[in-house]
């Protein structure tokens, strides 16, 4: 009786949760539901959970699209001839109450546009309601059998899922498909198809613009458009290139949207994303099919399943309707800084409270999640960088090692505990939730995503370099005075900072620097790769950070000159400002690391002063060089270095300015001070390109 009254709580709570939706029939466009956030004050008041869900993955769209609310009611429902006392027969009764109240719940809407409609001044607005009201009625009855009715289910079935935020959308132009691909057809014989794609553009555009109006920057509504299906096909479409320009057309930071890209995709889509790209407000972050998809079957996915991959709510690999995603996040440049002071932060770092990247946001001291005391030998005492480097892999391993015993306890937890509940509403989405009464964190997903992801590994090596460089072959200085030196943030040594600034950097095309980068990144892969986890379960490692800035507010300074507070390089990306050579160079430095190996996430932000990019030509060699050169994941990027200025100083003259942040768009004026510091000293100081 225990877990049946815990999941009664749940299906309680979604209840409430869809009381506070409340009804909404919009004043103008064709899709029903509201665009506006509820508070979170009241949403966190009522703690309306219902279930586990982080919302960095994509719902089952492509499944629950095709069989309709109805058909999940109906699949999950117990059979006439099997007991009912049981936890699997439970968990199925409760997925069917959870979509029999969504269903309640657009039947509200499908009412009151009726309502609506009989009170309507003009004979457009009456019909206007009226599709409204028969779409919301097709999908009280069955599945969409249009794409209107099709984004119409999407968005109430999103909302419902997130009434106070965003979640990830996955694979959207593929789920949604066979229902354009239906109407086209019928328009075709008719001679209306292009009629038929300026509504559908129209459709997007509405949508796009419900979800700008409900938030905006990191709200994790990510899209993945284009790639291959699960057979290997090339899977994109015309529903792809509309919403890639509906992104354009509407010109807000949502959706965020990723592009997969592949040696045998068509020209039309090629020239698609480097049109999206080109427009310079951070969308089409290029995700590179023929490096992922053999290195996710390299760590044991399925092949079918590969093919299937989307992005998270950042840009962590997850997979379209098929999986959840739990990921940790290590911090190698303070595992560099614990190495220098035995264990101990150094005594520069900064002590002040920080917003994670929205200046309206909650402020709050941020401390490190490594493991603080471990010493791992003495610095000081070094005679080579041998010994350096030594001291520096025993402090890694532990602090690894560490986050092993995390992963290792959730794992047991979500598989053996059942302390924790999967999503009600994520399970209606997974066929084996619905057939099996399978929680999706025990065996509803059809593959498990762990993730261990640890970035800034240029930063940490760029330290790792200054040492050799300059202490160990040029003998600038010895490591008591450099370690005095960072403890101090460099005070009174400004000679010596700027010695070691003139160390070799990542990102400038020079193998020095370049090959520390690839052996850290290496050493950190192959240990995850190597580890036996609880479950015979696969964690996938990742060169990636989400929080570079919290990490950098409390580093002090480092032997690369960086001052303490000062910008560390994100995810493989160079150290802000340490990338002199252009963008040639910094894809090559990537590529001499081999960053598929990271499969669960390893990009690289390539970011371009407007002022070099001539033509759209440039963008077009870019691209192919990502792809020649193997790099899974690079955001390519194009700004007015004198724009993101002046929008520091006058933010009120540049509130549409958008630009890409990590996994994410967002307004620029909207950003915290150090994360618009961070994106303007990571612009490429190049010469002009061809």
């Amino acid at each position: 009786m225990k877990f049946e009254k815990r999941l009664s709580a749940l299906i309680d709570n979604f209840e409430k949760r869809l009381s506070l939706e409340g009804i909404v029939i919009p004043d103008s466009g064709l899709i029903g539901g509201s665009d506006r956030p509820i508070p979170w004050k009241d949403y966190s008041r009522e703690g309306l959970s219902c279930g586990w869900d982080n919302l960095h993955f994509p719902l089952g769209y492509a499944f629950a699209l095709n069989i309709g609310l109805p058909g999940i009611v109906s699949r999950a429902g117990v059979k006439n001839a099997e007991p009912i006392d049981t936890n699997e027969a439970y968990y199925r009764h409760a997925i069917a109450r959870v979509y029999t109240l969504l269903l309640q719940h657009i039947e509200s809407h499908r009412q009151r546009a009726d309502e609506l409609s009989a009170m309507a001044r003009t004979v457009a607005e009456q019909k206007r309601l009226l599709r409204i009201s028969l779409n919301l009625k097709a999908l009280v009855l069955g599945p969409p059998e249009t794409f209107e009715q099709g984004l119409q289910l999407f968005w109430l079935l999103f909302r419902a899922r997130t009434p106070a935020g965003g979640s990830c959308l996955g694979r959207l132009d593929s789920a949604l498909w066979p229902l354009y691909e239906r109407d086209l057809r019928k328009m075709e014989t008719s001679g209306e198809k292009n009629l038929y794609r300026k509504e559908a553009m129209n459709l997007l555009c509405e949508l796009w613009q419900k979800m700008n109006n409900f938030a905006s920057g990191d709200t994790l509504m990510n899209i993945m458009l284009g790639g291959v299906d699960a057979e290997g096909r090339d899977s994109w479409n015309d529903l792809s290139l509309l919403m890639m320009e509906a992104a354009v057309s509407t010109g807000g930071s949502e959706p965020h949207i990723n592009v997969r890209i592949h040696g045998n995709m068509k020209s039309e889509y090629r020239e698609a994303v480097i049109r999206l790209i080109a427009q310079g407000n951070g969308q089409g972050v290029i995700y590179d099919d023929d490096c992922i998809i053999p290195a996710l079957t390299a760590r044991g996915i399925p092949l079918k399943v590969a093919r299937l991959y989307a992005n998270d709510g950042c840009t962590e690999i997850t997979f379209d309707g098929l999986s959840g995603i739990r990921f940790w996040q290590m911090e190698m440049v303070k595992t560099l800084e614990l190495t220098l002071f035995r264990g101990t932060e150094n005594p520069c770092r900064p002590h002040k409270k920080i917003s994670k990247w929205n200046h309206h946001g909650p402020v709050f001291y941020f401390e490190s999640g490594l493991t603080l005391g471990y010493d791992s030998g003495d610095i000081a005492s070094a005679k080579s960088f041998q010994d350096v480097w030594d001291c520096f892999e025993r402090q890694f391993r532990f602090q690894i090692n560490k986050y092993f015993e995390k992963i290792e306890h959730c794992i047991i937890d979500d598989k053996d505990t059942g302390t924790t509940i999967g999503s009600l509403l994520v399970a209606g989405t997974l066929p084996e939730s619905l057939d099996k009464g399978r929680d999706p964190l025990r065996g509803g997903f059809t593959i498990d995503n762990y993730q261990f992801l640890s970035g800034s590994i240029p930063t940490a090596a760029d330290g790792l370099t200054a040492i050799k460089k300059m202490i160990f072959e040029k003998h600038w200085c010895d490591i008591p005075r450099l370690l005095t030196a960072l403890a101090s943030n460099f005070k009174d040594e400004e000679i010596l900072r700027q010695q070691m600034l003139q160390a070799p950097k990542y990102g400038n095309g020079e193998s020095y620097a370049d090959e520390v980068a690839a052996k850290i990144a290496d050493l950190f892969c192959s240990i995850v790769e190597q580890h036996r986890f609880p479950h015979g379960i696969q964690v996938l490692p990742g060169l990636y950070n989400i929080d570079f800035i919290m990490f950098a507010s409390i580093l002090g300074a480092t032997p690369d000159g960086r001052l303490a507070g000062d910008p560390i390089g994100e995810h493989f990306s160079p150290t802000p400002g340490q990338a002199k050579n252009g963008p040639t160079a910094l894809l090559h430095s990537a590529s001499t690391c081999n960053l598929p190996r990271g499969c669960a996430a390893s990009p690289v932000h390539l970011s371009l002063p407007a002022s070099t990019v001539k033509d759209i030509n440039v963008i077009t060699g870019l691209m192919s060089a990502i792809h020649v050169l193997g790099l899974p994941i690079v955001s390519i990027t194009v700004y007015d270095p004198e724009e993101l200025r002046d929008a520091m100083v006058h933010p009120e003259s540049h509130e549409d300015l958008i630009v890409r942040v990590w996994g994410y768009n967002a307004h620029f004026t909207d950003l915290t001070w150090d994360l618009q510091n961070h994106i303007l000293t990571r612009i490429l100081n190049t010469k002009e390109l061809p």
